[in-house]
């Protein structure tokens, strides 16, 4: 019994420690409930946020905190980001930068991200604000992080439904389709989200 519970700890502190992003999958939804940067979603709790996993295993809450970590580097070309998107366009968007190369940042930095090249052309904007996208790092002229979609690595990573706010599923790679109200609406998805959404229909 003692083995039990000292291996339930050394399990609990492993997952304390875990950097996650969003949308990496935390547990399952019977096992624990969503608690501050969390989900619910497809049946399991998943991560809304770049940060480090701190289980409750009382409460049976999961929560994700965000990172203390302060990285000394800084984005270079060729480099991934992951941000949250804080106001789009149909050509431009201003990104945060929550993470470098998947590895989370708590340095106040923001990126441009243009799409008027990515993929293929459109009238509205593929991404919203709210959206977390991973993009990879274009240009750094000027100190300004240019950002671009056009990698099959990029795309969102989180989003929920623009009219409702419910869980979304992909429909290919450049819409999504609200599991709630049924709306469909554009998103420029990264082959992570698609592959997730597939696993949880």
């Amino acid at each position: 019994m003692a083995k039990q519970e000292e291996n339930s700890s050394n399990d609990s502190q492993k997952i304390q420690r875990r950097h996650v992003l969003p949308g990496d999958c935390l547990a399952a939804q019977e096992e624990f409930e969503a608690g501050a940067g969390a989900v619910i979603y497809g049946g399991n709790v998943v991560a809304s946020r770049v940060g480090e996993v701190s289980p409750d295993m009382a409460a049976r809450t999961m929560t994700v905190k965000p990172s203390r970590q302060d990285l000394a580097k800084l984005p270079e070309t060729g480099d991934y980001i992951v941000g949250t998107v804080q106001s789009a366009a149909s050509s431009i968007a201003q990104v945060k930068i929550e993470a470098i190369n998947d590895i989370p940042s708590s340095k106040e930095l923001s990126g441009m991200l243009s799409m008027r090249d990515d993929r293929r052309r459109r009238s509205s904007s593929p991404i919203k604000p709210g959206d977390v996208i991973r993009a990879k790092v274009i240009s750094t002229t000027n100190a300004i992080y240019h950002l671009s979609l056009d990698d099959s690595h990029c795309g969102v990573l989180y989003t929920v439904c623009s009219f409702c706010g419910g869980r979304v599923v992909a429909l290919g790679h450049g819409a999504v389709k609200c599991a709630e109200c049924g709306m469909a609406d554009d998103r420029m998805l990264s082959e992570d989200f698609i592959q997730y959404s597939r696993s949880v229909r």
